[in-house]
């Protein structure tokens, strides 16, 4: 065994996925080369606390089969292939349960407003929480869709993202049904394979996020391939798109793209701004039939068009809270609005424009500075792929700006340009003190910016490692 163990631990559950572990254990950090980070994961086991605690194993890990034993827990190793990989009490296989179950099928009554699944946030500021969706709540979302696009069963979703997601599953997978369209399903994505499959299958609705457009038109521009032209409508969620992708990508695609807004709390989007002539550059749009959106201050007042504040939603997409948290649910939804964390403003159009989140604004002499603002002057130079800003400790202990910038592959810049273009492009108070250059950012699995692994001291709370000099396992 390794030096050090990463492991996932279960403590309570009767009921445990052990295929489901494996795929956590890969959230935002290499599962996928195009999608999350690049890092190398260490070796890696499962402890599953069910009845007895047990390892489920790779095929490629190494376990100390002694020390397992010495601490009564079974090892169960799963093969890359076959039928003698590990397999949970009463239990079958998918294909076994294909093969012997009934061919009648007899539909279940169900209350809609029941929860139809249990979905954890993402867990960017903090710890991840369960929300609770219901069978409602889906058709909410699926009506709202419908007012923002007139899908029919001729139409052909594309779905490239993870179905574990609310936005792949409320808006692609139970999209399709709701209209009983066609669903075209990428089980691994690469930017060829997303752009083969759009083309060969006439794909005409794209359910993605930012980096897939900006893949998608990287590889348009590097390669003599022929452009589909079969997309009629684009949606783009999960981070911003900034304003010269969305250009480019309906000048060369001919379709029209959309950046939404949402969260797993509103069963995605809630908002949408759309491409052509009452798109707002910075904007999420206004919000959409069937949601109301306002934006409140500290105590909970209305604000005026123009000021800034917190936003929040109500309506029939709304949770109606989160899973054994009580205290959490009340707070987030106080008054029957769902205070979202985001901090934006309204203007007189209603539209809506978020500045950051509450938990990430920078406090420098006084003065906020949203991290927003401060990445997208950094998307604007040229040699800038990818940034984040979060706030740090300088020598006298107070709050200054740091960036991570990610530059263009062949690209080469030091701190110095970096923070000399901020300067001509914005208030010096919001001007980065330091810069680090990284090859990659962390990322959740829908391309969002996990800040709070950009801070130093940053420990993941999932882990437990095992103490070299006495053996013990430790949190």
């Amino acid at each position: 065994m390794a030096d050090k163990w990463r492991l996932i631990f279960n403590p309570e559950g009767d009921v445990a996925d052990l295929f489901a572990y494996p795929s956590s254990l890969v959230e935002g950090r290499v599962a996928g080369k195009y999608l999350l980070g690049s890092g190398t994961l260490p070796d890696t086991i499962v402890v599953q606390g069910i009845k007895k605690k047990g390892i489920l194993v790779g095929a490629d890990v190494r376990v100390d089969r002694e020390v397992a034993r010495k601490n009564d827990i079974d090892v169960a190793a799963y093969p890359r292939s076959g039928r003698g990989g590990a397999k949970m009490a009463d239990t079958i296989s998918l294909k076994e349960l294909l093969l012997k179950s009934s061919k009648k099928f007899t539909a279940e009554a169900a209350d809609p407003d029941e929860p139809a699944v249990l979905l954890y946030t993402s867990g960017t500021t903090g710890k991840p929480k369960g929300v609770k969706l219901s069978f409602n709540n889906f058709m909410a979302e699926s009506r709202v869709v419908e007012h923002v696009l007139s899908v029919n069963q001729e139409d052909r979703i594309i779905a490239v993202l993870p179905m574990f997601h609310v936005y792949a599953m409320a808006d692609a997978l139970l999209l399709f049904l709701y209209f009983g369209c066609s669903l075209i399903m990428i089980p691994q994505y690469s930017p060829a394979e997303l752009l083969r499959n759009i083309s060969e299958l006439n794909a005409t609705l794209l359910i993605a996020i930012p980096s897939m457009y900006i893949h998608l038109l990287q590889i348009a521009k590097s390669r003599n391939v022929k452009i589909p032209k079969s997309l009629r409508y684009s949606f783009s969620g999960g981070a911003p798109l900034p304003l010269s992708i969305i250009k480019e990508f309906v000048e060369v695609f001919q379709t029209t793209i959309s950046e939404g807004y949402g969260l797993t709390e509103t069963t995605s989007g809630v908002s949408f701004n759309t491409s052509g002539e009452r798109y707002k550059a910075g904007s999420i749009g206004p919000a959409a039939p069937g949601v109301e959106m306002k934006i409140f201050d500290e105590d909970d007042n209305e604000l005026k068009p123009g000021a800034e504040g917190e936003i929040v939603i109500k309506g029939g997409v709304v949770t109606k809270g989160y899973y054994n948290l009580p205290e959490e649910t009340e707070e987030a939804m106080r008054g029957g609005w769902f205070h979202t964390g985001d901090l934006g403003y309204v203007d007189e159009d209603g539209y809506f424009f978020i500045t950051d989140r509450k938990k990430d604004i920078i406090i420098r002499g006084g003065f906020n500075i949203s991290p927003r603002e401060v990445e997208e002057t950094l998307f604007t130079h040229s040699k800038v792929m990818d940034a984040a800003v979060i706030g740090v400790p300088d020598k006298s202990q107070r709050e200054t700006v740091k960036a991570f910038v990610v530059l263009k592959e062949g690209e080469s810049a030091d701190a110095k340009e970096i923070i000399d273009f901020c300067k001509a492009h914005l208030s010096p108070f919001k001007v980065p003190k330091f810069v680090d250059f990284r090859k990659t950012l962390p990322k959740s699995a829908t391309g969002k910016v996990l800040r709070k692994e950009l801070r130093d001291g940053y420990k993941d709370e999932r882990l437990i490692e095992k103490d070299n000099d006495t053996g013990e396992f430790r949190d």
